[in-house]
């Protein structure tokens, strides 16, 4: 049991001792290979390649990690040097930043199509299935995966997404009515269900650099580092990590003689263990290793349905025509301009401290040090002792001026002010205002597109895992201590995923393949029974999962990122349409002046009635605006304003 297990601690520093651990050959040759696969990729990721401007991935991605963390070098410990600038602008963390609040402005979901063995399109399905993605989707934190996905793309090499379905578990203690303590198994909440997390690039090992496609890779291999106590929670039950796995020892294994060896590793220290995971696609295999012992069986199969690799990958832009595997990342893009900005500026900085308090040149005898440059300071000193300024003749117009046009070099590079949606100084009408929205999205188009892909490819494997684990049933027991099977039930907030309704999904395998028109009018009305009604806040699908399984599902992204009108853009329209409005003889002057004036600020939106003139108020200066017409001569519009006003009070 887990809770039998104890942390197993090293006495000392164990190196290269034969370990007690000695598998089947079969288990050994499966180990050779796994540790073959492992060079390879190891071999990739160390590799300097002329795509990464002659640098190693885990190169490429320290020195855009450092450049969007906004890394500040240490000054220089000379005391002649040290008084020099090495400020960082942050140019490249606000631009990321920028973008990636467009990007993520809207989250972007997978629409499902859906269609039967007959190549017919099925609205029905599509729309339970689409809705199915959006739940589980959610149940796996999308929103902040997509969130940190963003910006991995636009920082790092490439951003790849690991999503599986996990059902873990875990062992714990509880005292039993005569206060006993007993342990009891349960499912382990955090770990189990839908499972969506960003795996770094250097732990990731690819077997084919030149393979864009993350599904073609021969191979993959998933290196984690955990503690102890995690992995316990994972591998617990098996066997061979009661026996074997130790926190902080290795297990090697020796090629030539294919014997084992227990090495102490300086990285893991004495509370970790190192998780490989092993993927082959053509071989149908998915292994997993704890510090070099197997915890699955040589010929563990992957787990998915499709088949497929549990990832998704995308990136910012691509480097070239789409072969090879990683990508152009934003800061990468920038970092040119933006080492040449870091320089000037801190340049500048030093022009400036330089024309403050320049460096002075004395001529005598006379000792005069910075202890007697202060204000007010009196100083004796002989006749001939002068003091005067260096002319260091620096120009720091130049430098601002070279600022400006790198800072515009940057813009081009990345977003600029406009597409940024910056208007500028002045008062926008609502067109422009939405034209400068709309540019903004244009101008993130291809980096939208790229976003989509990954969103595209996400949602297959959710497809996927959808089709495997809800629409299955599951064993439940039942209080006369029998059990039967029992299908899931989805409730689907309307609120979390966008939608103006919550969502109720059953499944039922007693519905008939096909129905007669009276006994679908006569199910649709039950339906609409138990959804409360024409006017209920509820939908509810009855889906037949059988047959809901065999239909073919394609995943959709549309990349367009069509949004909303902003609050801006609709405060702009309604404040023209009140303008335009209020002089009409045909308009309700109250209900445009709460709805259309007060009801576009925040402030004032929900207390509109308090700005209003009570009802006698109006009747009085209503009676006092007709008085003048009674002479003859009056204003017939506003005389028919009044009257209009006359009829809302």
């Amino acid at each position: 049991m887990i809770l039998d297990l104890e942390l197993k601690q090293l006495d000392g520093k164990i190196m290269s001792e034969k370990s007690v651990y000695n598998p089947s050959k079969e288990v050994k040759d499966v180990t050779e290979m796994v540790m073959n696969h492992f060079d390879v990729g190891y071999s990739i990721m160390n590799q300097p390649y002329d795509e990464f401007n002659n640098m190693t991935l885990i190169e490429r991605q320290g020195v855009d990690q450092r450049k969007w963390n906004n890394f500040r070098p240490e000054r220089d410990d000379n005391p002649d040097t040290n008084w020099r600038s090495n400020a960082i602008r942050p140019i490249t963390r606000n631009k990321v930043i920028s973008i990636a609040a467009h990007l993520t402005a809207r989250l972007l979901y997978p629409v499902i199509k859906a269609q039967n063995d007959q190549d017919e399109e099925d609205k029905d399905a599509a729309q339970v299935m689409e809705l199915m993605v959006k739940w589980s989707l959610q149940q796996a934190n999308y929103d902040r995966t997509f969130l940190n996905a963003v910006i991995a793309a636009l920082v790092n090499p490439a951003v790849i997404v690991h999503e599986e379905f996990q059902n873990v578990i875990r062992t714990i203690r509880e005292r039993n009515e005569k206060g006993e303590m007993t342990t009891v198994e349960m499912i382990d909440e955090l770990y189990s269900g839908f499972q969506m997390n960003l795996v770094p690039c250097n732990e990731l090992f690819i077997g084919n650099a030149y393979e864009n496609n993350i599904q073609k890779q021969p191979f993959l291999v998933k290196r984690k580092v955990m503690d102890f106590s995690e992995a316990c929670g994972k591998y617990g039950e098996v066997e061979n990590f009661k026996k074997y796995v130790k926190a902080g020892l290795q297990v090697m294994m020796n090629a030539e003689n294919y014997e084992f060896y227990e090495e102490y590793d300086d990285e893991l220290e004495e509370r970790l263990v190192e998780e490989i995971t092993y993927y082959n696609r053509p071989m149908d295999l998915q292994l997993v290793f704890i510090n070099g012992v197997i915890m699955t069986d040589t010929d563990e199969p992957n787990p998915r349905l499709d088949k497929r690799y549990p990832f998704a990958k995308g990136g910012f832009e691509p480097i070239d025509e789409g072969k090879f595997f990683y990508y152009f990342s934003l800061v990468r893009k920038m970092k040119p301009d933006s080492d040449i900005i870091d320089t000037m500026y801190n340049m500048v900085i030093d022009g400036t401290f330089l024309q403050l308090m320049p460096p002075m040149a004395l001529f005598g005898d006379d000792k005069i040090d910075a202890s007697i440059v202060m204000p007010g300071m009196v100083t004796s000193l002989d006749a001939e002792t002068k003091l005067q300024p260096i002319n260091t003749g620096g120009n720091l117009n130049a430098g601002l001026g070279v600022l400006q046009k790198m800072e515009e070099s940057v813009d081009e590079s990345s977003q600029s002010p406009r597409q940024a949606g910056q208007s500028g100084t002045g008062q926008k009408t609502a067109f422009e205002i939405g034209q400068l929205e709309k540019n903004a999205r244009i101008g993130l188009g291809l980096s939208g597109k790229m976003i989509g892909f990954l969103v595209k490819d996400l949602g297959e494997l959710i497809v996927s895992d959808d089709i495997q684990y809800l629409t299955v049933a599951d064993v439940a027991e039942l209080t006369s201590g029998e059990e039967m099977l029992k299908y899931r039930k989805l409730l689907i907030d309307g609120s979390e995923i966008g939608e103006a309704k919550d969502t109720e999904i059953s499944f039922d395998t007693n519905l008939p393949e096909e129905m007669t028109d009276e006994q679908e009018i006569q199910e649709g009305f039950g339906i609409i029974e138990e959804e409360g009604g024409m006017d209920g806040k509820k939908e509810i699908y009855k889906v037949n999962p059988e047959l809901f399984r065999q239909l073919k599902y394609k995943v959709v992204v549309t990349t367009e990122m069509i949004e909303e009108p902003s609050d801006n853009v609709k405060r702009a329209l309604n404040l023209e349409v009140y303008d335009r409005a209020i002089a009409s003889p045909l308009a309700n002057q109250e209900t445009l002046f709460k709805d259309l004036l007060l009801g576009s600020y925040p402030e004032t939106k929900n207390d509109a009635d308090k700005y209003m003139k009570k009802p006698e108020d109006m009747e009085a200066m209503l009676a006092g605006q007709q008085e003048p017409q009674q002479g003859g001569k009056g204003n017939n519009v506003v005389a028919s304003t009044a009257n209009a006003e006359r009829q809302v009070i």
